[in-house]
């Protein structure tokens, strides 16, 4: 069986409503308020004792100071203060005409000389205690009345400002969360349509057929130039330029057809991999490029700064199969 909450300390009750609690726990009791009608009630009783304290002068140090500043900053609540002053002085002046009552009382041998006269217009002259007791009971009735109805419309306005609070932080929030999701959206559109352009612009290399080629370096005395097949179904050709020294940061390839004298493709900036003992560079153009002839590949190194420096030119000759 679960342990029912136990309820807040007048202490507690009284330092919320003067003000003293950290935001968190304002706001806790502040729902409550809403909530709760027992809690309701508690905290009318609580503020009843703090204001009838005020008026009888027993608020000091902090307690006071927080008193003037914070409960009587809005009219409301001052409206309730000079009303408990009333009560007190309405008191104090029941309880001083009962004492005076009391005392004035003539003695039985004064009574029984006042004549008739006299006694049939006493009581209208002299008010009753017995009228003056039941006056005060209305009296009393009607405040407390007034009092209750006071509380109750505070805290219907309080539930109703709390509400309509609530409302709009709702509706704030549903704002950010469309703003949010709407931004969201645009990114996986955007992010969406970038991936598909990706994936159309980079070949599947798994299905594409690729062939080979290492190429070394040039020497002075005749050799026998390399021979690059291309069988029909090829899609590129990798060519592997093996470099005799890697003096540059980087470098650049390019495709020479010599029967025009002309260079009909060109790699990006490169860097040389290390590859077994020596240094190569890798490139992989396209087997539609290429027909049955001699092509010299140019290799030039890029220096950090100045200007390009053609290295060398490595020759091979495509026969199609």
């Amino acid at each position: 069986m679960p342990i029912a909450e136990q309820p807040e300390s007048s202490e507690l009750l009284t330092r919320y409503l003067l003000g003293a609690l950290s935001q968190e726990e304002a706001e806790r009791l502040d729902e409550r308020s809403i909530a709760d009608d027992e809690f309701v009630l508690r905290l009318d009783a609580v503020e009843n004792d703090l204001v009838d304290a005020f008026v009888r002068g027993e608020l000091s140090g902090e307690s006071l100071e927080r008193f003037e500043s914070v409960y009587l900053s809005t009219s409301r609540k001052a409206e309730k203060v000079e009303f408990a002053k009333a009560m007190l002085r309405f008191q104090e002046r029941s309880a001083a005409a009962a004492v005076q009552q009391s005392g004035a009382k003539t003695p039985s041998g004064a009574r029984r000389k006042a004549s008739d006269d006299h006694a049939t217009w006493s009581w209208l002259a002299v008010p009753r205690l017995e009228l003056q007791w039941t006056f005060a009971a209305a009296t009393l009735l009607m405040v407390f009345a007034s009092a209750y109805l006071i509380t109750k419309n505070e805290w219907l306005g309080r539930r109703e400002r709390a509400a309509h609070e609530r409302e709009v932080a709702a509706e704030r929030r549903a704002t950010d969360l469309e703003r949010q999701l709407s931004d969201q959206r645009s990114a996986s559109a955007s992010a969406q349509k970038e991936l598909e352009e990706l994936r159309a612009s980079v070949p599947v290399t798994e299905s594409l057929k690729t062939i080979t080629v290492l190429l070394l370096p040039p020497t002075r005395g005749a050799g026998q130039i390399p021979t690059v097949s291309v069988t029909p179904g090829t899609d590129r050709v990798t060519l592997r330029l093996q470099l005799e020294g890697d003096d540059f940061p980087s470098y650049q390839v390019a495709l020479r057809e010599p029967a025009v004298n002309r260079i009909i493709w060109s790699s990006p900036r490169l860097r040389a991999r290390l590859e077994g003992q020596a240094k190569a560079i890798s490139v992989s153009l396209s087997a539609g490029l290429l027909k049955q002839q001699n092509y010299i590949v140019e290799l030039t190194g890029i220096p950090t700064r100045g200007s390009k420096e053609l290295l060398t030119g490595y020759v091979f000759r495509v026969v199609l199969k």
